[in-house]
This record gives C-alpha cells, structure tokens and sequence, in this order.
C-alpha cells in the first residue's frame, strides 16, 4: 500500500475519531457549562451583546456564541450538538486547509497533536481560533512569495474574523509574523499594507463599536482596560512566569515536541528558506504570548499548524542524517508510552489515595494505559520493521488517539459523573423542591443533555434569600454563609471536578 494511501487511511480515521464523544458526553464544569449560559441568556434577547447573568459578557468576543446560538434552534438548548458542531467543522477544515497547504501529512500532524484532537469535541473556541489564522498565515506567505495583492486583504480579513471569534491577539500574532519575516527577508515587497491593516481593524470594530454603545463605559473599560491591557501586563488570572510555554512545550506540543526540536535544527542545517517562514510562524505565537502577563497552554494552539509543517517537511524528506534522528526519537517517545502505559496499569491503584483510589483500582480505568501500551508496543513494532520516519510518526500519531477513544468510548460515563453538573443537578431533583426555592453558593452553571427547562429558575447567590428552602454550596466555602445557615440541616453531599458541595434543607 501506497504512502499516500495509508497517511489518507490514518487521516480519515482521526477526522472520524472527533466524532465519538459528542454522542455520550456532557458539557463539562467550567468555560463549557459558563458558555451555555451565555447562549442561553442570547435566546432570551441577548444576541448582539452577549451576557452573563444580566451583564454584558466581555471575556470574549460573540461569533463563536452566534454560531452555538443559531444552531441551538434546530438541535435544542439541551442537545450537545449546538456546542461542539462549530469546533468539529473548524477542525474538519483545519484539516482540509492544511492538506492543501502542505499535504496529508502536515494534515495527520495537525489533527494528531493532542491540544488540537481534543480541542475539537468542546464547546471552545480555539479550533475555529486557530483555522482563520492558519488561513490568515498562508496568504500572508503567498503575498510575500510574489502572489497578487489581494492575498494580502485575504489575510487581513481572516485575521480580523479570527479577533470577533476569541479577540485581539490575533492581529498580534500576525504583525508579529510579518515583522519577524521582515528580519529574516531583509525587506518586504510593495502592497497595500494599510489597507489590509484598516480592514483587519474594521471588521471586529464592526461588532464591537455598536457593542460599546450598548454596554456602555462600564462594558467598555472592562474590555479595554480588565480584558485586553489588564491580561497583557497586569493578569489577575494565569499569570505566569515568561519561560512558562517554554517549560510547557513538551505537553502542549505533545506527543510532536521532540520530532519538533529535531526538525528545526534540520530547517537551518538544510538552510531550507521556504519553511523558514513556519519558524517565524512559530515564534509569531510564541513570542507575544510570552510577554503578555496572563498565560495559558491553549494559547498555543495556534503554533500547532506552523509546526506540522515543519515536521511534515523533515519526515517527507530523502532520509539523511536528520530523518534517522528524527525515527529515533519517534521511537523513544514510543517507548515512553509503553512504559508510562504498562506501569500504570499496575501501579495506579497502589499510589492513588484518598477519594480517587476507587476510582484508581477500576479494572475500565486501568485497560486504558493497557490500550495505551498494546497500541504503543504496536506503534514500535511497525517502526521498527519498517525503520522509516513516516511509518514511526503515523504510529506515533495514532497511539495516544486510540487511548483517547478508548476513554470516549468505555470512560465516558464515568468522566461525565466527575466533571459534568450531573451530580448537582441530580443533587436539586432529588430534593423534590420547586427550583425557584433552591439556592446555589459557589457552584457550577448548570447543563446536562435533556435538563428540565425549570430547573433553570435555580437561583445562584452570595447571600442566603429568605424564602430558599434547599442550598446547595462547595464546601470550603460553606463558612462564608454559615451565618444563615441556621435552621437548615445537611442532608446530602456528592463530589464533583474534585469538589466536595453540601445540600443543607430548610
């Protein structure tokens, strides 16, 4: 069998592999359920301007809550289907794109790394964040490599649709990009820069001008001042030191890091011009994100294309000196998860403690790092035999997805009970109260598939209302309301995201 036929094989199997959580799983605690609450705030009349419990919603710009908005209509409000459709189709044409950019193999690397495979099945943003800078940073390269002009305003316009999906590093990071290829080029050919430059601006500020005459000062300092230049130099969340994706990279870039490494010394000692431009790409990503003062591993998705590319170009390559390096190091990261998988198939029960070692000693937790060591010996097998570059990284792509599947497919309900508000809203059912009389302190918004629509009358609070019958609260922080505790007695607790909550009962 053909090597493209068995990359188009592997390819189509991680396109499909997105595809099977979405039919078990919930949304989970965190961005996911907060972000359903903003979609359902936008049913009620909040479409334009987004909110969240009655205030505008600054933390994000509203395309990609248009989008999960609109398809709630046909799907329902409680279907997952509304909040993770625009990532799967975002990743479907990540896939698509970079195949086109750089064939199935840049396609198989991109779809593989983890961050990106993962990031796909969620009711986030980031997929769709990273496919329209892909598409901005290809066009900018072909202006630069003498394209018409017009490949110019196609970059500046998919960079501007990228800022109204997650905001405004995108024309960041592609001002970053040209001055790093200036550097490198020595010069840049004559165009309408400020052209594109006004129309990167003009079509977030499209949204976002009306926005500011809706939400008002308070709307507007909070996007400018807390949201933008607050994350840029003074974080309130997720500060971190500027040597953070640095340390990270190994698992941010997982399981392609140390292909990686060796790729890019291959880049220069090859003196490979043309990829040259996928390291400025990269350093685009890297650079700004460092300096900025609040700091998360997503952030670094968007490298992730850039770096496929890299990759695909040392794998596809004549075998040399930096191929053979480039198997051997497939073959350790192999090798790593195979030890990684088969001990933990035995040990984990014995190191895991407290309230997670039930879990630990599952006989279904543990196949998982045994499907991770038999797809792993698997992987090392084929590398091994073949002794080729390409058979290692398709083998190294596909091992951590068949682990992953794995868990979607066996693990799922178990995940949903540990990180979904199940628990808490089986926790309110079981009380048998009017909604509307139940009082949350500290706790997650609610979703899972098929809730009853009253259960949204569920008041969350700070203080106690008079008129609560049942509270629900986490407990370390059951203190700041034991004052109005008095007359309500625990009647039920239940775990969740790790959390320990408490139902008291009037």
């Amino acid at each position: 069998m053909s090597r493209e036929r068995v990359l188009t094989i592997a390819l189509a199997v991680v396109a499909v592999s997105v595809f099977v959580t979405p039919f078990q799983r919930e949304l989970y605690v965190g961005d996911e359920t907060k972000y359903s609450q903003v979609v359902r705030e936008m049913r009620d009349g909040a479409f334009f301007l987004p909110t969240l419990h009655g205030e505008p919603f600054t933390h994000k710009p509203p395309l990609h809550f248009w989008a999960m908005d609109l398809l709630t209509y046909p799907l329902g409000v409680y279907s997952l289907w509304p909040y993770v459709l625009p990532s799967l189709v975002s990743f479907l044409f990540l896939l698509w794109f970079m195949w086109r950019i750089d064939g199935p193999l840049a396609a198989f690397i991109t779809g593989t790394a983890l961050m990106v495979w993962g990031s796909a099945q969620t009711a986030r943003m980031d997929v769709a964040f990273t496919a329209f800078l892909t598409l901005a940073a290809w066009q900018l390269k072909k202006f630069l490599d003498g394209a018409p002009s017009v490949s110019l305003v196609y970059a500046a316009a998919a960079a501007g649709i990228a800022t109204l999906i997650k905001g405004p590093m995108a024309p960041v990071i592609m001002l970053a990009l040209l001055l790093f290829e200036r550097l490198r080029r020595k010069r840049l050919p004559a165009g309408p820069y400020w052209i594109a430059f006004a129309l990167m601006a003009l079509i977030p500020l499209l949204w976002f001008v009306p926005a500011m005459m809706l939400g008002g000062d308070t709307y507007t300092r909070d996007v400018l001042v807390k949201q933008t230049a607050g994350r840029a130099v003074g974080a309130w969340v997720h500060k971190a030191a500027p040597w953070f994706y640095l340390t990270h990279a190994p698992g941010d870039l997982f399981p392609w890091f140390f292909l990686l490494v060796v790729a890019l010394i291959a880049v220069y000692e090859r003196r490979d011009e043309d990829t040259k431009y996928y390291v400025s790409w990269i350093l685009a990503v890297l650079v700004p994100y460092s300096v900025l003062s609040s700091k998360l591993d997503v952030y670094m998705m968007t490298l992730i294309p850039a770096a496929a590319i890299v990759i695909a170009r040392l794998v596809g390559a004549e075998r040399d000196v930096w191929t053979k390096w480039g198997w051997r190091v497939n073959l350790f990261v192999l090798g790593f998860l195979l030890g990684l998988g088969a001990a933990a198939f035995f040990v984990l029960p014995r190191i895991v403690k407290g309230d997670d070692a039930a879990i630990a000693s599952r006989l279904d937790v543990r196949m998982l790092f045994a499907v991770l060591a038999i797809a792993s010996l698997a992987g090392l097998i084929a590398s091994i035999a073949s002794r080729r570059l390409v058979t290692s990284t398709i083998a190294l792509g596909l091992v951590p997805v068949a682990a992953f599947v794995y868990i979607a497919i066996v693990l799922m309900p178990l995940a949903n009970e540990m990180a979904s508000t199940r628990p808490l809203v089986d926790a309110i059912l079981r009380q048998g109260v009017p909604p509307e009389q139940v009082a949350l302190h500290v706790a997650p918004h609610l979703w899972v598939k098929d809730m009853p629509r009253e259960i949204e009358k569920v008041r969350r609070v700070e203080e106690i209302p008079p008129d609560a019958s049942v509270v629900i609260s986490r407990r370390r922080d059951t203190k700041e309301i034991e004052h109005s505790l008095a007359g309500f007695k625990k009647v039920d607790e239940f775990r969740l995201i790790g959390k320990w909550f408490d139902v008291y009962r009037r």
